[in-house]
């Protein structure tokens, strides 16, 4: 969904899910409600946050696998997951977050784009590792 830009979710997929998380106790989720032209009812639902997105996309990069491996190196150009890595320096395992720096440093001085990796460097350097 990320990487097409799309924000709403598969309310057929997930309808339960997002019946749970529209909740009053919750209110990650909301849904927005209109009229076509020809008056059927439409009706989509969206996070109500990036950051929540972002919560629940960090799981999709956290593990050992290959692939998460290739996937945490994929994603650094582009700008809609950097609320992801800014995660990541709080959840991963101090050699893996020390990896990723790494990455991170060197994608910047071969981009000069440094808006994921200096934030990054930051948040892993108030961990105190």
């Amino acid at each position: 969904m990320r990487l097409n830009d799309n924000i709403t979710l598969d309310t057929e997929e997930y309808h339960k899910e997002l019946l749970s998380l529209q909740d009053e106790k919750y209110k990650m989720v909301i849904s927005r409600q209109w009229k076509t032209k020809n008056g059927y009812s439409m009706k989509e639902w969206y996070f109500r946050h990036d950051k929540i997105m972002d919560f629940f996309l960090v799981q999709n990069f956290l593990g050992e696998r290959d692939e998460i491996k290739t996937r945490l190196n994929e994603h650094i150009g582009y700008p809609r997951f950097s609320g992801v890595y800014f995660l990541l320096a709080n959840l991963l395992q101090a050699d893996a977050a020390f990896q990723l720096r790494e990455n991170l440093i060197q994608y910047a001085a071969d981009t000069n784009d440094h808006t994921v990796s200096d934030t990054f460097v930051k948040l892993l350097r108030s961990r105190k590792l």
